[in-house]
Formats: structure tokens, sequence, C-alpha cells
């Protein structure tokens, strides 16, 4: 028990360091390259810290840390999704770019059934602005 407990503190520390080392690299980037790119101001390890945190709140998640983890999928399923979507890069091949604006509204239909909302041709949704306008 106490093996265990030392190797989750070890492991405990070894994220830490890992954490603030990346957050160390966030901030050196961004002070090397955004000052001379923009022309915005430095920021220090704290805002890096944040910047980083924001970030991945909005563009990562927590990728596989308890609760907070990514979507985990199972290798069959992994194998699934690959299949289907080799399946339809295959029907969509020859097709024109019409008919696979259609093949991809009814498909979305099909299976989502929200696919009627926002499969709107464009080219209608301007002749009906232009309609209620006049």
């Amino acid at each position: 028990m106490k093996n265990f407990r030392g190797k989750r503190f070890l492991g405990g520390l070894v994220f830490l360091a890992v954490f603030a080392a990346a957050i160390a690299v966030v901030m050196l980037l961004w002070n090397a390259l955004i000052p001379s790119i923009i022309g915005w101001t430095t920021i220090n390890y704290w805002q890096a810290a944040g910047l980083m945190l924001l970030s991945r709140l909005l563009l990562g998640g927590f990728g596989g840390f308890g609760k907070f983890g990514g979507h985990r999928r199972f290798g069959n399923q992994k194998k699934e999704d690959f299949r289907q979507w080799h399946m339809m890069r295959d029907k969509m091949k020859d097709m024109s770019r019409d008919e696979k604006r259609e093949y991809m509204r009814s498909h979305m239909r099909e299976f989502n059934g929200f696919g009627a909302a926002f499969c709107n041709d464009r080219k209608e949704s301007k002749e009906d602005r232009n309609t209620t306008e006049e």
C-alpha cells in the first residue's frame, strides 16, 4: 500500500513538473513571437498558465483526467467509423458538387434527424431575403 502511495505521489510530482515546463514553454514562445509579429505585450508565467488553461478548456477539454476526460472510444467503434467514412468517400468520389451536397443533406436527414433545419440551400435563402425586402 505504501509503495502505491509513493508511486502516486511521484506521478503527481512528475505531472506538476511537466505542466510547469509546458507553461514556461508557452510563455517563452509567446514572448518570442507575438510581440514581434502582432505587437502585443509580453506575458508573465501566471498569464501563460491562464492562457494555457483557457485554450485547453475552449479547444480540447481535459482529455484523460477523471470526470473531465475526453470521449473514450473503443477499438471496434473506431474501426466502424473508419469503414463508414471510406464507404461514404467511395460513394461520393464520382459525384458532382450538387450531387454531393444533396447526398450529404439526405444522409443528415436520415441519420441525425435535424438535416432539414440546417440544410436549406443558400441560394433559396438569398432569394427569400430579396422577396421579403421588396
